[in-house]
């Protein structure tokens, strides 16, 4: 019994897979690990650290070295293979992620076509960036002769400063992806019955410096934008009005900040309180802009509005923001866990209960291991 119970554990070992996402943000580094195996998909790692100051800004990498000393360090100490062949991501204001009308074509002939329409969306020169093109909608019924096509651009040097981070750090790029497609495929793993209905998804995904907003129907991205509040405005807020240090308020954020909704809700003691009258008019801004995201979806999808919305990243952990906005915008409103329908029985540094507040900080993640895993 002994013999055969350790050749069919070898033989499982052997048809087992393991992916990796990590997802470097200007405030933590997040990486995962989800293996495939007769038995389906587990998460098998997760790891959430802090980002070295000053080595992010605005998606983009400017000390790749001391990065790449953490992100090695992460990977060894929390049992990630040395040689893990990874899928990171990019983002940021310069990643261009929106939907075009053009005339209708084949896909072959919209991969060349598609560089011709660059000048008319890109902030910067098109021979400096990687250009796509796909194809949303092939008919449009107001334009028979007219297709959608969601264009998506990103700076070669953002992609390329990307692969060198990671080798760097000892790791192998098995691809780079782009945020608003790993959240996609993390949403349909989650939440698969929500993506195959007829609604439209948004999720708003709360980084530290900055945030966005996509638009998805169908299994299918509509839209991508910036927005302007992000986690460190709520930092910022709490700091300036409690006289703490940036690293005190952040501390304070995430283990005392509470949105206080509705009228009965439970007392609080007066700190909490004080705490949240200093964050409202960031909350209120916050409900502002997703807001004017939605109305201009709304305003290039006729009679479509934006039926759920999926809070990720950092700022998702602040007690009660889905309640608040839910309340605010009239949208049914939830916290991202990308989790779901993912064993965690297996997760090997990092216990149950943790994992639970990790949730929405790791959906980027994620969704880019599951880009191999889904492969």
């Amino acid at each position: 019994m002994d013999f055969l119970g350790k050749f069919f554990k070898q033989l499982f070992n052997k048809e087992r897979e393991e992916f990796y996402g990590i997802d470097v943000g200007s405030s933590t580094i997040k990486i995962v690990s989800i293996a495939k195996s007769g038995k389906g998909f587990e998460f098998t790692r997760c790891a959430v650290c802090p980002t070295p100051p000053a080595t992010v800004k605005n998606g983009s990498v400017v000390d790749a070295q001391s990065l790449s000393d953490v992100i090695r360090e992460i990977l060894k100490d929390n049992g990630f293979p040395v040689d893990s062949r990874v899928v990171a991501s990019v983002s940021g204001q310069s990643v261009i992620v929106r939907p075009i009308h053009m005339p209708k074509m084949s896909s072959k002939e919209l991969k060349s076509a598609i560089k011709y329409q660059a000048d008319n969306y890109l902030p910067y020169s098109p021979d400096d960036a990687l250009i796509d093109g796909i194809i949303i909608r092939d008919t449009l019924p107001e334009e028979p002769n007219q297709m959608e096509v969601l264009f998506v651009a990103a700076p070669q040097e953002i992609l390329t400063n990307t692969r060198e981070l990671i080798e760097l750090a000892g790791a192998t790029v098995e691809s780079v992806d782009l945020e608003p497609f790993a959240i996609l495929r993390a949403l349909n793993e989650s939440n698969p019955e929500l993506c195959a209905s007829d609604k439209n998804i948004a999720v708003v995904n709360l980084g530290a410096s900055f945030g966005s907003i996509s638009v998805f129907k169908n299994g299918t991205l509509r839209l991508s934008r910036t927005i302007s509040v992000a986690g460190n405005d709520f930092t910022k807020a709490l700091g300036k009005e409690l006289n703490l240090s940036f690293e005190e308020a952040e501390k304070f954020k995430i283990e005392k900040c509470v949105v206080l909704v509705g009228e009965n809700s439970e007392p609080v003691s007066p700190t909490t309180q004080r705490a949240f009258k200093y964050i409202l008019p960031v909350l209120e801004e916050l409900g502002k802009d997703i807001k004017r995201s939605i109305d201009y979806y709304q305003s290039r999808k006729q009679d479509e509005s934006v039926d759920v919305i999926i809070l990720s990243g950092g700022a998702a952990r602040l007690k009660n923001i889905d309640v608040y906005l839910s309340d605010k915008l009239n949208i049914e409103c939830h916290i991202a866990n990308p989790f779901k329908n993912i064993s965690i029985a297996n997760v090997q540094n990092v216990a149950a209960g943790e994992l639970e507040v990790l949730a929405p900080m790791v959906m980027v993640a994620a969704g880019l291991a599951l880009r191999k895993v889904n492969a």
